[in-house]
C-alpha cells in the first residue's frame, strides 16, 4: 500500500511540475527524483504518457507537457540552478521574461535569468531597476566572456551550464566554490 501511495505521489508531483515548467529534460527529471532507478521513473512517466498527461520524447531526451510545447532553453538552463539548491528550497516556479525562474529557500529568495550571447545590453537596460526588498539574481551566461558585459544590480553570482546540468558558478573576481 505504501508503495502504491509513493507512486501516486510521484504521479501528481511529476505532473504538477510539468504544468509549471512545459519542458524539462530526462536527466532533469532523473534529479528531481534520486531514490528512483531510471527503469522505475521511465515507467512512471509511460504510465503517464499513456495517460495523456505528458508526451516523452526520448529521441530528444525531453519530457514535455503536452505534445505542442516548445522547450525553453531559458528554463531549461535555469532548472539545473534550481536543482544545486533542491535541499534548501521551499518554493519555486517558472517566472515571466526576463526572469526565467524563482524560488525561495528559508533565507532568501532568488530569481535565475538566463543571458544569451548577444543579449547583455537588452538584459542590462530590463534589470537596471532593482528594490532593495527583490529577490537575489543568479545569471545564467551562455559563456563566461559575457559576464564583464552584465552590469545590472542584485547579482548574486553569475553561471554557466552544460546540457548536461555541470553548474560552474563565478562572481567578477573569478570562479566561486559550487
Amino acid at each position: 500500500m505504501q508503495h502504491r501511495n509513493q507512486q501516486k505521489s510521484h504521479l501528481s508531483e511529476i505532473t504538477r511540475l510539468l504544468s509549471t515548467y512545459h519542458a524539462l529534460t530526462l536527466l532533469q527529471v532523473e534529479a528531481l527524483y534520486p531514490e528512483l532507478t531510471r527503469q522505475k521513473l521511465l515507467l512512471l512517466l509511460k504510465k503517464l504518457e499513456r495517460s495523456g498527461r505528458l508526451t516523452l520524447m526520448p529521441e530528444r531526451d525531453l519530457v514535455l507537457y503536452t505534445g505542442g510545447c516548445v522547450p525553453n532553453p531559458s528554463i531549461l538552463s535555469a532548472f539545473w540552478i534550481l536543482l544545486d539548491f533542491r535541499e534548501d528550497i521551499i518554493y519555486h516556479t517558472a517566472s515571466e521574461f526576463p526572469v526565467a525562474l524563482t524560488f525561495c529557500t528559508q533565507s532568501d529568495a532568488y530569481d535565475v535569468i538566463h543571458i544569451p550571447e548577444d543579449k547583455e545590453i537588452l538584459m542590462n537596460h530590463a534589470l537596471s531597476v532593482y528594490k532593495k526588498d527583490s529577490p537575489r539574481r543568479i545569471a545564467v551566461v551562455d559563456d563566461a566572456g559575457q559576464i564583464p558585459l552584465l552590469h545590472f544590480p542584485g547579482i548574486t553570482a553569475f553561471c554557466t551550464v552544460t546540457p548536461d546540468g555541470k553548474v560552474q558558478y563565478y562572481r567578477k573576481q573569478g570562479v566561486t566554490d559550487t
